[in-house]
This record gives structure tokens, C-alpha cells and sequence, in this order.
């Protein structure tokens, strides 16, 4: 899950502390927008204090860096077929 958008996994815990958080405070189920906005600021901001990691990808190069990039473009577009 990448709700912060910062593309690391969220663990159960950090699922459910989320849920409860919207809940309680969220606009929409009679909380205060600005209230919400705080908390969300916080709740992130404790998420990245909790270390940041950093990956480094390598790629191939040359023609076999091109077949991956093919192969990788190829597993993206595919999709289920649609049922109607």
C-alpha cells in the first residue's frame, strides 16, 4: 500500500493505525478538515522518522538492458480480459 506515495509496503499495523485515523477524524464522517489535515501531517511525518530506506536498482546494458525494458513494458500492458 503507498498512501504517503513514497513506494515503501505498509505493515498490518501501520494499515490499521491509518484506517483509524481517517476514521476518527476525516471530513466526510463529521470531523474537522483542519484537524484532519494536522493529524495526517503527523501521522507522516512519524512514518519517515521511522527510516528511510534507500535502493539502489541496477539495469543491464546494452541489448539485453533492451529485451528487459521490452519484457518489463510487455508484463505492464498486459491485462485481464474484460468481462461484460
Amino acid at each position: 500500500m503507498d498512501e504517503d506515495g513514497t513506494g515503501r509496503d505498509w505493515t498490518a499495523a501501520d494499515k490499521a493505525a491509518y484506517r483509524r485515523l481517517v476514521r476518527a477524524h476525516h471530513p466526510d464522517f463529521g470531523g474537522d478538515p483542519d484537524e484532519f489535515v494536522a493529524q495526517l501531517a503527523r501521522f507522516r511525518a512519524d512514518r519517515r522518522a521511522g527510516g528511510e530506506r534507500i535502493v539502489f536498482v541496477s539495469r543491464r546494458r546494452g541489448l539485453a538492458g533492451v529485451f528487459d525494458a521490452l519484457r518489463q513494458r510487455h508484463r505492464r500492458r498486459r491485462r485481464p480480459p474484460r468481462v461484460q
